[in-house]
């Protein structure tokens, strides 16, 4: 019942996966250093992606088969993407749809709004299915925007690869899709912008690591700010040069002793309210990754800087690269940005006031189980097919340290999710107030005088 995506590379090799090499003894060898793209493979003409063929079938009154007439049938271009999920044996890709003419085909995907570019999520790491699609329709409810997402079905070159999830990607849009990032007054056309702080070595393609900021200067982060939007073709030197002054202005402002008056301080670039609403969805969650890596700011036109969420694979207990992230304790308040906006007891009053209206909504324990349990029923026999697909992964993988953290079916995967989520829930409730101690006067003595 779910969309079928059937995707044909015409006998190519997909670029973007880690480079193999082999020791000594003529072992293999996958490269995992992630920061570095010459790690990543090619394609067989020496670019990193391909040109494919994507077809979507989606009926709206009964089951899809691989033979259906398709809603579509597109050229795209066809790559690995994502940092440590690179490394995953069920991969994610980035699909980019063509014309005949090589421009870009903005086409309507399973009922989301029309665009070229789109992220195929795979879930694997979370055993459970449900992460990203949960806490992406989450803060869609929440947030002004968070990307669009929906659940289908890969075959791959005649191949069944099991359940994924078809995810807008953070750009430009139109009046009714992703972000209003570019408008024409007066045949002027005037621009916003989209920022991604990421890795130092951005590996995704199109990105221009051309933003050096305060932050960078004060040492304040080791990861870099790469501009999204406008692309390549759009960006001029002079207005990559506007942007970098403009966002060193609010850093600036927020990193100054002025950063709570009324004329100078941080609230004349921001929107608070985003702000509030992103540092709620990924304490909630223990997003590790947010405020770090895969960080969206955007400043849409006439706008001021608002923050889009991204990925929650690692969230809810699931990160891989430590020992895990508890079901107590903050961490976004230490980060970039965060840990200047804490100073301000009105921001940590907003914060404190808006938990208590979503506690009582969206961030209701019953509403979340019951989420995920509706979730769950809508992808009926899918789930069934995707872990037969994957079974000995889901088995044999161990990607969590402690190896007692890992489990080994979907069931276990799941109430692991839900104990989780409702541990976090009690302890978020019993601190919150906690935050509190981050603006007290006494703490901050040499920013307010």
């Amino acid at each position: 019942h779910l969309p079928l995506v059937v995707i044909d590379t015409k006998g190519q090799d997909i670029p973007g996966y880690p480079a193999v090499t082999r020791d000594a003894a003529g072992q293999e060898i996958r490269k995992r250093d992630i920061y570095d793209q010459s790690y990543y493979t090619m394609a067989w003409d020496g670019r990193d992606i391909i040109d494919v063929e994507v077809s979507v079938i989606d009926n709206k009154n009964r089951n899809n088969h691989p033979l259906d007439e398709p809603d579509f049938v597109t050229k795209s271009e066809m790559r690995v993407r994502g940092n440590s999920s690179r490394n995953f044996e069920k991969t994610p890709y980035l699909l980019n749809f063509l014309k005949e003419d090589g421009t870009n085909r903005d086409i309507k995907v399973m009922g989301m709004e029309s665009h070229h570019q789109w992220a195929l999520h795979g879930p694997y790491l979370d055993k459970s299915l449900v992460r990203n699609y949960l806490w992406y329709n989450l803060s869609g409810a929440v947030m002004e925007y968070a990307p669009n997402v929906r659940y289908c079905e890969l075959i791959l070159n005649g191949e069944y690869q099991g359940l994924y999830l078809m995810t807008e990607t953070i750009t430009n849009g139109g009046n009714t899709s992703r972000l209003r990032l570019r408008d024409t007054l007066k045949d002027t056309e005037i621009t916003g912008y989209l920022l991604r702080l990421d890795r130092p070595t951005e590996a995704d393609r199109g990105s221009l690591r051309d933003v050096y900021s305060y932050s960078e200067r004060l040492l304040l982060t080791q990861v870099d700010v790469s501009l999204r939007y406008p692309s390549t073709y759009r960006l001029t030197p002079e207005l990559a040069w506007d942007i970098e002054l403009d966002f060193s202005a609010f850093e600036k402002s927020l990193y100054s002793l002025d950063y709570d008056t009324k004329d100078y301080g941080y609230e004349n670039w921001i929107d608070v309210d985003s702000f509030v609403d992103y540092f709620l969805l990924n304490e909630l969650s223990y997003n590790v990754d947010a405020g770090t890596y895969s960080t969206y700011l955007y400043k849409e036109v006439e706008g001021k800087y608002k923050l889009c969420v991204w990925d929650f694979n690692n969230a809810c207990g699931n990160y891989m690269e430590n020992e895990g992230s508890p079901d107590a304790g903050f961490h976004l308040h230490e980060k970039l940005w965060y840990n200047m906006l804490f100073r301000d007891e009105e921001f940590v009053e907003q914060i404190l006031i808006r938990y208590e209206q979503l506690r009582g909504t969206l961030f209701d324990e019953d509403y979340l189980m019951r989420y995920i349990d509706d979730t769950l029923a809508y992808l009926g026999p899918a789930v069934a097919r995707n872990n037969e697909r994957w079974a000995d992964s889901m088995k044999n993988w161990e990607p969590l340290v402690p190896v007692e953290r890992n489990v080994h079916s979907h069931e276990e995967a799941v109430v692991q999710l839900k104990d989780w989520i409702l541990g976090r829930i009690h302890w978020m409730d019993n601190n919150i107030h906690a935050l509190k101690q981050y603006s007290h006067p006494s703490r901050n003595k040499l920013y307010n005088y």
